[in-house]
């Protein structure tokens, strides 16, 4: 597949970039097949009651680590364009995120077991302390996987998600065949895999000196800045699973989750674009970042539309075929989150350039209206429609912040509308692409 158009002496690079974007591509395929397989094991071997317990328990770890994170990754990606920072934002990825990460599951810790919290059901109390050890590591995968992104090192990255999903995936079947799969065990095959993808993401660390506390007070100040708009975008993410879950019960969101994980799992497909075209949106002139979004959302827009089209044909057979049909309630909210998840992967881009233009009052604006959004159709639907009204609730708030983001970015950069729409040639340079590599291989 061709990166988006580079400079005429560039050709080189242009295909080592497309190279690494389809090798990317296949591995976000290879995680998708494993995140389902996780995904099948977990709710033939739970049901949807106890899958629903486990769920909550990773809402509960993951949202400690979104809120906590302060945001690191965007500072270190606004920094990098200066040269002079980057040893030094690579030298305290490691060990900012676990501190940062230990603290927020501390402060996550103590507040959800607080003397009549109701967050976690009581099935799952015991196994939350296994969730939340997951987030120190989760975060300094976060901060590290970003250095490897910002320094064009994918292979690096691809290598150790592929290794921790085998983990998971692998240590689950095994468990599940045995017939001693529960909550607790999944949830600490999930944290012992993360534990392994950071593992493999150190050998390749570019260290090139000690930890620099020159930058952590920018960093951190910079990250903080933007912070806002992070904890909304994540808790537009999960918040709707952790109201389900007040207002329903543990079996709603065991449907839930099943009907979200196929969505989540084929969004991961345009992140492999978005993850390519990043250093090129940071590093280069502000005219060829908006020349180069725009290319990067017509790549976005056709791999959004091929994936949902896929997983509208076949996801509702393949899920109950697969997770049985205790979960055959997941098909309706599964097909109305389709349209949602696709305009929210295939507006990432644009989001990436907003970063670029250094606006974080607008950006938290623009996410923490689509999260009030949500929070109104869901206390509105839930009651009415149950799973399938959260599901709804979602979809309408994913795609007004997408078509904000969009019209931000052709706003300021004053790239036409028709320049989004992606053609035929896009088309064809995708399978070309993906053939040849398949070919190759």
């Amino acid at each position: 597949m061709s990166a988006p158009v580079l400079p005429p002496a560039a050709t080189v690079g242009r295909d080592t970039t497309a190279t690494r974007l389809a090798h990317l591509l296949l591995t976000r395929l290879a995680l998708v097949v494993a995140g389902g397989l996780t995904s099948v094991i977990v709710a033939r071997a739970l049901g949807p009651g106890d899958r629903g317990v486990y769920w909550v328990i990773v809402t509960i770890a993951t949202t400690a680590a979104a809120m906590g994170n302060l945001s690191v990754e965007k500072s270190q990606t606004a920094l990098w364009s200066q040269e002079g920072n980057r040893p030094a934002i690579a030298a305290n990825a490691l060990w900012l995120g676990l501190a940062v990460g230990a603290a927020a599951a501390g402060a996550a810790f103590a507040v959800v077991l607080l003397p009549g919290a109701a967050t976690v059901p009581a099935a799952g109390r015991s196994t939350l302390s296994w969730g939340l050890a997951a987030v120190p590591i989760m975060l300094a995968i976060v901060y590290v996987n970003n250095v490897h992104v910002l320094r064009a090192r994918t292979g690096v990255v691809n290598r150790a998600s592929l290794a921790g999903a085998a983990l998971q995936c692998s240590a689950l079947a095994a468990l599940g065949f045995l017939g001693g799969l529960t909550v607790e065990w999944v949830v600490i095959i999930w944290t012992v895999s993360a534990v392994a993808n950071l593992l493999l993401l150190l050998p390749s660390l570019p260290v090139c000196r000690p930890c620099e506390w020159r930058l952590v007070g920018r960093t951190l100040s910079c990250g903080l800045r933007h912070h806002p708009g992070s904890v909304c975008h994540f808790l537009l993410l999960r918040l709707d699973i952790l109201l389900l879950n007040a207002m329903s019960t543990p079996t709603a969101v065991g449907i839930y989750s099943m009907a979200v994980t196929p969505a989540e799992l084929l969004r991961a497909m345009t992140d492999a674009v978005v993850q390519i075209a990043l250093p090129r949106q940071v590093e280069s002139s502000q005219e060829t970042a908006a020349t180069y979004t725009a290319r990067t959302i017509r790549l976005t827009v056709v791999l959004a539309a091929s994936s949902i089209i896929v997983f509208c044909l076949a996801g509702p057979f393949l899920v109950v075929v697969a997770a049985g049909p205790a979960f055959a309630a997941c098909i309706v909210p599964m097909l109305v989150l389709a349209p949602g998840v696709a305009a929210a992967a295939a507006a990432k881009p644009a989001a990436v350039y907003l970063l670029r233009l250094d606006l974080p009052v607008l950006t938290s604006l623009m996410y923490g209206a689509a999260l009030l959004v949500n929070l109104i159709l869901n206390i509105l639907l839930i009651p009415r429609m149950g799973v399938a009204g959260c599901a709804l609730a979602s979809t309408v708030a994913y795609t007004a912040l997408a078509a904000a983001q969009v019209g931000w970015f052709v706003h300021s950069t004053g790239v036409p509308v028709r320049r989004l729409r992606p053609g035929a040639a896009e088309v064809r340079e995708i399978i070309c692409r993906l053939r040849g590599l398949l070919r190759a291989g």
